[in-house]
């Protein structure tokens, strides 16, 4: 798999075009044109950009390799475009995941263990309570045909991670934390 081949289904696999992947990179719709149709390459200062905005290493972009790893997306968004931050949220939604892709609004908990457990007991239930709200950033579910997106946007940040497709749309478990879908969000 060529880079421009990696680059286009990376963009594909985010539901991205390439005038919003142009965006994330600072450059032009022409150049993420050239490079899909490896008529042309990112200098190492995109190179390592696009790295980080994937989490991928500019190895594995160099590399011919067939297989692409779950992939994974951080965005920093300009807090000067949007009226506030609570309606902001929607807005940026909307601006990346228009119909016909369905956002869902998910409740996140966190996993705790047995020491967790105890202490939880001990303090009539405060502790889970503590826990549990030490991020209160919003979680979305983003989703259209095969693609399932998990979206977190935190201090003007919005972090994609893309899921496996047999993800479950009413309940997961991902790392220490669960998710439940609260329903669909009317963009």
């Amino acid at each position: 798999m060529t880079l421009g081949q990696k680059l286009k289904e990376i963009r594909k696999r985010f539901g991205l075009s390439q005038e919003q992947l142009a965006e994330i990179m600072n450059v032009s719709r022409q150049a993420i044109t050239k490079w899909e149709t490896d008529t042309g390459m990112p200098d190492v200062g995109n190179l390592m950009e696009l790295s980080k905005v994937f989490g991928i290493t500019v190895d594995y972009l160099l590399k011919d390799e067939n297989h692409l790893p779950s992939l994974s997306m951080r965005k920093q968004l300009d807090a000067k475009k949007y009226p506030d931050k609570l309606s902001s949220y929607s807005m940026i939604l909307k601006e990346y995941y228009p119909a016909p892709w369905e956002v869902f609004v998910l409740s996140p908990t966190k996993k705790i263990n047995g020491l967790e457990g105890v202490l939880n007991v001990f303090t009539a239930g405060s502790y889970w309570l503590i826990k549990d709200v030490s991020d209160l950033s919003p979680y979305y579910l983003v989703k259209k045909d095969q693609l399932k997106l998990l979206v977190n946007i935190r201090d003007w940040t919005m972090e994609v991670m893309e899921l496996p497709s047999d993800t479950n749309d009413k309940r997961f478990s991902l790392g220490t934390t669960r998710f439940v879908n609260c329903g669909k969000l009317k963009l």
